[in-house]
């Protein structure tokens, strides 16, 4: 089975590099020439929790630049999708996979919403899923990657009538388990697509705008008064759409900041890089979210014109 792996940031390398690795046949689909380059000629280094760094050959997997999709799709197609690209590039991503009329499953890692209707209404033939990851990892160069912790990857589940997409779903949930993620099927997926938003929409622009740790939130009152202004706001925005959340959520949240102490969240990386973020998807979505419901969000509102802020030179 080909595995095909849409993007080469830090999900994109860690997946790739592991399935390839243990034997999977895996193209990996990059945006530009350079890290192409990078790649061939280091293929990916992995560093996990203890500090050991596991190198990917080359010769495990194939590289190419996303602008020859259609040629090398042509070629030999693939069986499975995995878009590993932020969700700011999926309309983009939509173009290339329009162009071979994809008729395979597509699993999608975006943070936010609304990215899986996207991709099935203009790819039709497609099976379009949910997939939610915890894992933690940080791409140090174009070809390295680090593994900063364990997670689980969550598969939204197919309908039984959907033959080929389960038996793809289970062949690709083994290759998983097999490259040393934990895996499992869910067919609660959107609650868990909810939970991470939640999630991401607190932890990573706070962590973004004070240039912190996830831990460091926890070290002062005015921090966690903030935390909890921006939860309890997405809360009332769930109630008002009448999605499910744990009521433990607020702790939850906690936990993750705890247990993901020592990591800075992808956004205030993003930041501190001078690079655009995922402010758009996350506490864009709860906005969009709270407008639809006719709930105020003020909190929200601000952390989203800051971080926007932070990345658009001051016009004179």
């Amino acid at each position: 089975m080909m595995i095909d792996v849409i993007g080469a940031g830090a999900l994109g390398l860690l997946y790739g590099g592991q399935l390839a690795a243990s034997g999977e046949s895996v193209r990996l689909w990059v945006r530009t020439e350079e890290q192409a380059g990078e790649l061939v000629k280091n293929g990916i280094h992995i560093t996990d929790p203890k500090g050991h760094v596991s190198k990917v050959q080359v010769s495990y997997l194939q590289i190419y630049v996303i602008n020859r999709f259609e040629e090398i799709w042509q070629r030999q197609p693939g069986n499975l999708l995995m878009i590993m690209t932020k969700q700011g590039a999926i309309n983009d991503v939509i173009e290339v996979l329009r162009s071979v009329d994809v008729d395979i499953p597509i699993y999608c890692f975006q943070n936010g919403t609304g990215h899986t209707r996207k991709i099935a209404s203009a790819l039709p033939k497609a099976y379009v899923f949910a997939a939610v990851t915890t894992e933690g990892a940080k791409r140090t160069s174009k070809y390295e990657v680090i593994r900063a912790g364990y997670g689980e990857t969550l598969l939204e589940s197919c309908e039984e009538e959907q033959t080929e997409a389960v038996n793809v779903m289970l062949y690709f949930t083994e290759a998983l388990l097999k490259a040393g993620f934990t895996t499992k099927s869910s067919n609660e997926i959107d609650k868990l697509v909810y939970r991470k938003l939640m999630i991401n929409a607190i932890i990573n622009p706070l962590t973004s705008i004070w240039r912190i740790t996830n831990g460091e939130l926890l070290h002062s009152s005015y921090r966690l008064q903030t935390m909890k202004q921006l939860y309890v706001e997405a809360t009332r925005v769930y109630d008002a759409l009448s999605i499910p959340y744990d009521a433990d959520l607020w702790e939850q949240v906690i936990q993750v900041c705890r247990s993901t102490a020592s990591n800075r969240s992808s956004m205030c990386t993003d930041v501190m890089n001078g690079k655009a973020t995922e402010i758009d998807a996350i506490n864009g979505s709860i906005i969009d979210m709270a407008k639809e419901a006719g709930v105020a969000a003020p909190g929200h509102e601000l952390v989203y014109k800051i971080v926007q802020g932070m990345l658009i030179e001051e016009e004179v």
